[in-house]
């Protein structure tokens, strides 16, 4: 192989590579403990930007979005989907498809036991269209859709692929 061919498939892959990096896939440090245990403080993510070009996200997603009046992006999990009516009961969610729905109760396998603190209060938001509800596993000190509202789908920017602990 000449030296000519070997600077040609290195500026080729160097290229390839920044492309993929600027359209395709997102990295970042993860300031805070607001997805703990998932997602701890310092931990790298990997953001997939296309993910929902052709989808729509689903309940459960971790996803990186850019809430009203704000241009910090934050990671939070997708709860509540358009034109749902989420309930929160205590210490537990309900979704409901419609007002009268008696609904269902949302497993979170994923929370480290019970993160959110025991309310007697019942509290409702009802999503709108083109807007989810997203909420961090680590209830208690969650900057999340109970402060910030619904986040609209234009400000989702990916969904998180991979985790990585340093």
């Amino acid at each position: 192989m000449t030296f000519r061919r070997t600077i040609k498939i290195v500026l080729v892959c160097l290229v390839a590579a920044m492309v993929i990096r600027v359209l395709i896939i997102d990295t970042f440090v993860v300031r805070g403990d607001s997805m703990n245990p998932v997602i701890k403080d310092g931990n790298y993510v990997v953001v997939n930007r296309l993910a929902y070009a052709f989808s729509e996200p689903k309940r459960g997603d971790i996803i990186v979005v850019r809430p009203r009046d704000t241009l910090q992006k934050i990671v939070k999990r997708v709860i509540g989907l358009p034109g749902e009516r989420i309930v929160f009961e205590g210490n537990k969610i309900v979704i409901k498809e419609n007002r009268e729905d008696t609904g269902k109760v949302l497993q979170e396998v994923y929370l480290a036991g019970d993160t959110t603190k025991n309310n007697e209060e019942v509290f409702y938001e009802t999503i709108d269209p083109y807007e989810y509800y997203t909420l961090g596993d680590n209830r208690d000190v969650s900057v999340d859709s109970r402060r910030l509202g619904p986040v609209d789908k234009w400000s989702i920017k990916g969904k998180v692929i991979f985790i990585f602990d340093f």
